[in-house]
């Protein structure tokens, strides 16, 4: 349907009057009558009921108006939407749950105080899903780590950071409960060979933080973050497994039309690594 019909529909809805609308909309009279009509054709009914300075909404026009606002709303907004995006650089950047609330949060924070007027898009998903969205240019940034093995992909190494066996009670003890956190698919097998017993875990989760807490309610244990350590008084590392380090990759298209604004965010490091 030509949004040209609903504009026309809503302003002689609005004034009443076929005059007036022409006048608002800058057309004559016979060019707002003509669009009325058309747009009566293409929904089957009569909108107006038409007497001499008298002009009424029909009941099918009555239904027709709330729908009318809502499309012209939303057409509103889109051309918002695609105004700002010709005037900003969006930038998308996605990573599992448990890495932004670990250490990509505070570097969003860092870059926002570089860059007040920064755009950025931040998507929380399964590493999986997001290679799938470089692939597909519905992503320009993706934070892992594991580096994809794909030519059509630039990857480039931000460091690497240290995780730490993780309890609620200083003393040493050989079995509690386990929390399993989403670390990455080779973390997983890293992860068995620490753990005795082929031990089972209580829950499995890509959230660091929930795992946090779940491990006041189980007395549980979990890896997590070596710095918070420093964060949070009420966790301590298990000395006797020892820290395990891993990689953290920038990963996106070598073609792609955001390249040097994420070469230019990349040279704020990311704290609490190593």
């Amino acid at each position: 349907m030509d949004t040209e019909l609903l504009k026309t529909f809503l302003e002689v809805s609005r004034t009443r009057h076929f005059g007036r609308a022409a006048e608002s909309l800058y057309l004559t009279q016979s060019a707002v009558s003509f669009r009325i009509r058309q747009l009566e054709n293409q929904l089957g009914a009569n909108l107006f009921t038409r007497h001499r300075n008298n002009i009424r909404l029909t009941p099918a026009g009555e239904r027709l108006l709330p729908y009318a606002e809502s499309l012209m709303g939303t057409l509103q907004l889109a051309k918002k939407e695609v105004a700002r995006s010709q005037q900003h650089q969006l930038l998308s950047i996605g990573a599992t749950a448990s890495l932004w609330e670990a250490y990509l949060t505070p570097w969003l924070q860092t870059l926002y105080q570089q860059r007040p007027l920064l755009q950025l898009e931040a998507r929380i998903a399964q590493r999986h899903s997001l290679v799938q969205q470089l692939h597909e240019r519905r992503l320009d940034l993706l934070i892992t780590t594991e580096q994809p093995k794909m030519e059509e992909l630039t990857s480039h190494l931000l460091g690497n950071f240290s995780l730490a066996l993780f309890a609620t009670q200083d003393e040493e003890q050989t079995e509690r409960p386990f929390i399993k956190l989403e670390w990455g698919a080779d973390f997983h097998q890293h992860e068995g060979r620490l753990l005795s017993n082929e031990q089972l875990p209580i829950l499995t989760t890509t959230s660091a933080h929930l795992t946090r807490q779940l491990l006041l309610t189980t007395g549980g244990c979990a890896f997590l973050p070596r710095h918070w350590e420093k964060t949070y008084p009420l966790l301590y590392v298990q000395q006797h497994t020892p820290p395990v380090i891993r990689p953290l990759y920038a990963v996106w298209l070598q073609n792609s039309d955001q390249q040097a604004l994420i070469r230019q965010l990349l040279k704020t490091p990311i704290a609490d690594m190593l």
